[in-house]
């Protein structure tokens, strides 16, 4: 994966400007080196200070960031249909791969390796490994999709608290970056509904509902059925479980509705059928399902 600073190096050299002029009055010479070769990050305000002075846009910044990052996408994929499919084989031999490299992005790929591994029944991870996974996190300046993918392969692994910490962070450096690419911000959601249900599996609803209202602040295309129903269920089965049952079931209800209406899935509709009898009386069950024709 090629870093923010390896893309900043190669537009600061095309329109020759040394180091020091690009640098002057914003970071130190030595810092900013050590950015362009990977070594460092770097704050969102101090990268838009430095694209100002090289005269570089930050939409033109990240589109070559992305295209530029294309290879390592296309890598993900493949990598996302070797798990989805349970080939063991194939993970193995991407692990035996990454073993040989000894940079940060290796070391990387070996740890999301041995969580795939571990969620098909194969294969271990070390403490030290996930620990070093979540210093990196923290460190994070700029979320690529890749970034994403491997926080949501992670989370299962670290405590709810330590997921929690991360991902307020990341909430503030999305207000500061604007909206993510969509296949992004679908990876975002992931991570916010895994925590959401997380905490409330462990009873924690007032943090719960602080995650909820940080993943209101997010606006959705008005023809994104999907995430709104899923905010909808979310902001629903959070409120029932605050004892805010009457609007929680009118939530939920609105969730299943738009599904039944929009999006026609009777498997979606199922799973949460079985997911939400585990929170709800059946009584409010009957009133959140009473329009889904298999229900009656």
């Amino acid at each position: 994966m090629i870093s923010s600073g390896e893309i900043f190096h190669e537009l600061r050299r095309g329109k020759s400007i040394t180091l020091q002029e690009a640098g002057k009055d914003i970071v130190s010479v030595p810092f900013l080196s050590q950015f362009e070769r990977g070594l460092s990050d770097i704050s969102y305000s101090h990268l838009l200070k430095l694209l100002e002075r090289i005269k570089v846009k930050p939409s033109e910044f990240d589109y070559l960031y992305y295209q530029r990052n294309k290879k390592s996408d296309n890598f993900v994929v493949n990598l996302q249909e070797a798990y989805q499919s349970g080939n063991i084989t194939v993970l193995r031999q991407y692990l035996n791969l990454w073993h040989k490299g000894n940079n940060r992005y290796s070391k990387l790929q070996v740890i999301q390796l041995k969580m795939m591994l571990i969620t098909l029944g194969e294969g271990q991870i070390s403490k030290k490994e996930i620990t070093y996974l979540q210093e990196y996190f923290a460190k994070i300046e700029n979320w690529s999709f890749y970034e994403l993918y491997l926080f949501g392969h992670a989370m299962p692994f670290m405590d709810v608290n330590s997921a929690a910490s991360l991902i307020r962070v990341l909430a503030k450096k999305i207000n500061l970056y604007g909206n993510f690419r969509q296949d992004s911000f679908s990876i975002v959601f992931y991570l916010y509904n895994n925590l959401i249900l997380n905490l409330v599996a462990i009873g924690d609803f007032e943090q719960a509902m602080e995650f909820v209202n940080l993943l209101k602040n997010n606006s959705f295309s008005e023809r994104d059925y999907y995430h709104k129903t899923r905010y909808f269920s979310l902001e629903g089965l959070v409120k029932y479980m605050q004892n805010e049952k009457e609007e929680g079931v009118a939530l939920l209800k609105r969730s299943i509705d738009i599904t039944v209406l929009v999006m026609h899935d009777d498997h979606f509709i199922t799973n949460e059928f079985n997911f939400l009898k585990q929170y709800i009386t059946d009584a409010d069950l009957k009133r959140v399902f009473i329009n889904w024709n298999n229900f009656k």
